[in-house]
């Protein structure tokens, strides 16, 4: 090389820059808890007459299938671990579950947290899933969810994942199944929601957050339990066993079947 090409070699490689990091969004659809609630919501959801699941190409968007290392964990994983190392082996234990089930619904319930940053972000939300297997079987799950993001050229994907789940009732989740995160959110801090008490305190009727209520009668704890649902200042109620009730929000105080409530 002459003196004059190394000068200019020289020159060109002192003058050159990295290229900026293209960021990853911090609002939106295509941010980190988006992108969770959407992950379980369309990625993870099947119904029936939907094509067969393929992992790498109904939920490449959310794993870096280029670099695909990280840490996957799910105590619900098919197979002989629950423990993966690489985002496609770990997606492929799945297909075999999703491909054996009629329909997989899945509902946000509340607890959802985010700790942002530029090239990384950990997000928890809590859902619930119904999966209606071809055999006829249909189990139920309440789960919660963590996930590790990296920001990858300007798109968030997830290296690590910990996911786990414990088998419920399906009656104790149905009001919840199809619900948004904004749902939840809603419901949680609805003004109706907590506890209500006869004046003598022998009934002691709950309605909870996730849209269940269990109520107490003096020594007898959850002696009915069901889902409502509240529009305006009237309430609906479907118990468990069977039977279906009303009542109405008046100046703070609940009306139903024939009791009076007030709030604890």
């Amino acid at each position: 090389m002459t003196n004059t090409k190394r000068a200019v070699a020289l020159t060109t490689g002192a003058l050159a820059t990295p290229a900026m990091a293209q960021p990853c969004p911090q609002e939106g659809p295509n941010a980190p808890l988006a992108l969770h609630e959407e992950w379980i919501m369309q990625g993870w959801e099947r119904r029936e007459g939907d094509p067969a699941f393929v992992f790498t190409q109904k939920m490449g968007k959310y794993y870096d299938l280029k670099d695909p290392a990280g840490v996957f964990w799910d105590n619900f994983a098919p197979g002989e671990t629950q423990l993966f190392a690489d985002a496609p082996v770990y997606g492929a234990n799945w297909e075999g579950l999703q491909n054996a089930s009629r329909s997989i619904l899945h509902g946000m319930s509340d607890g959802h947290a985010i700790l942002p940053g530029e090239d990384v972000a950990s997000t928890t939300v809590g859902f619930v899933g119904r999966i209606e297997r071809l055999s006829g079987e249909i189990p139920a799950f309440d789960a919660r969810s963590q996930l590790g993001w990296t920001c990858v050229d300007g798109i968030w994907k997830i290296k690590q994942e910990f996911n786990y789940a414990r088998l419920v009732e399906p009656r104790a989740i149905e009001a919840t199944l199809g619900k948004s995160l904004a749902a939840s959110e809603t419901e949680a801090h609805h003004p109706y929601v907590g506890m209500w008490v006869t004046a003598d305190g022998h009934i002691r009727h709950e309605l909870l957050p996730n849209g269940r209520y269990d109520e107490a009668r003096g020594t007898r704890e959850s002696a009915y339990q069901g889902r409502y649902e509240i529009v305006g200042n009237h309430i609906e109620y479907w118990d468990d066993t069977g039977f279906t009730a009303d009542g109405d929000f008046i100046d703070g105080v609940l009306h139903h079947a024939g009791m009076v409530l007030f709030r604890r």
